[in-house]
């Protein structure tokens, strides 16, 4: 999860999903009429603030954050995309805010990130308290999504078991839940979020060959692996995608691919 340059180059899925939510919802985002702060929740390695979130936003905006609790992911972003107002450094959304960062933004953007945060309600309430009074977030994070089945799979295997430990600590607290919209809603109405809105959509997501799906789980493993191990934990990962149906195999000279459904949650609010 720390490879920038890898991320960068395999993150198509979070590209087009961010895309996705920033034209679903770009008549409802109210921009001042000039110095917008915006600061946006995991930025990994800036490619996504930079190329895709910044054409959404004014251009008289006053400054643009990005933050990530990975060193190496920051220290890439402000190596490639720092300029005179825009920024990248690190930030922890699952601890204590700076006293800096606290009511500074007018605008809290975050795209693929929240799933990895255990205590949702302390991730939302430090989203809340970055925001300026009428500021508003808009957040993208997974619901059900077959990789942590996957993952759930190979960490019950006595050959992965050892590598894969603590799993659940990478599974989106919204992976089993039947109704996320009501539990995050909840959340967001206990800490005084306003205009609410709470989606939870169903996406599909083709990658044109097993090897892509294996340089896309590279970029956001969370489990430490030297090469070799690497290389023969995605062979397994791959049978248990053909297990569970999810690779269209070749025929008539097409080549194999693999198709991910999966559930991404959208998340609009103010204060």
């Amino acid at each position: 999860m720390n490879n920038a340059e890898l991320y960068q180059g395999n993150n198509s899925l979070q590209k087009r999903d961010a895309i996705d939510c920033l034209e679903e919802f770009a008549d409802k985002i109210k921009w001042k009429k000039i110095g917008d702060r915006i600061i946006d929740v995991g930025c990994g390695d800036g490619s996504v603030t930079v190329n895709l979130l910044r054409e959404y936003v004014p251009e008289n905006f006053e400054k643009l954050l990005g933050c990530d609790v990975s060193e190496k992911m920051v220290a890439f972003a402000n190596r490639h995309h720092r300029d005179e107002r825009t920024d990248f450094s690190i930030l922890d959304i699952e601890r204590k805010l700076p006293k800096d960062m606290r009511h500074a933004f007018d605008h809290v953007f975050s795209f693929y990130t929240l799933h990895w945060i255990k205590d949702q309600e302390l991730a939302f309430e430090n989203i809340f308290d970055l925001l300026t009074l009428g500021g508003e977030c808009l957040l993208t994070f997974l619901g059900h999504n077959p990789v942590f089945d996957v993952y759930r799979i190979l960490a019950r295997s006595n050959k992965w078991s050892s590598w894969l430990r603590g799993v659940d600590r990478f599974i989106s607290p919204y992976h089993d839940s039947q109704e996320p919209e009501k539990e995050i809603r909840k959340i967001m109405n206990k800490i005084g979020f306003r205009d609410i809105t709470v989606k939870c959509q169903e996406k599909i997501f083709v990658y044109d060959s097993p090897e892509a799906v294996k340089k896309a789980v590279q970029a956001v493993n969370p489990f430490p692996m030297p090469k070799n191990v690497f290389d023969e934990f995605m062979m397994d990962y791959v049978e248990v995608l053909r297990d569970m149906k999810l690779i269209d195999e070749e025929n008539n000279n097409k080549p194999a691919c693999v198709r991910t459904n999966y559930k991404l949650i959208v998340v609009y609010g103010s204060k």
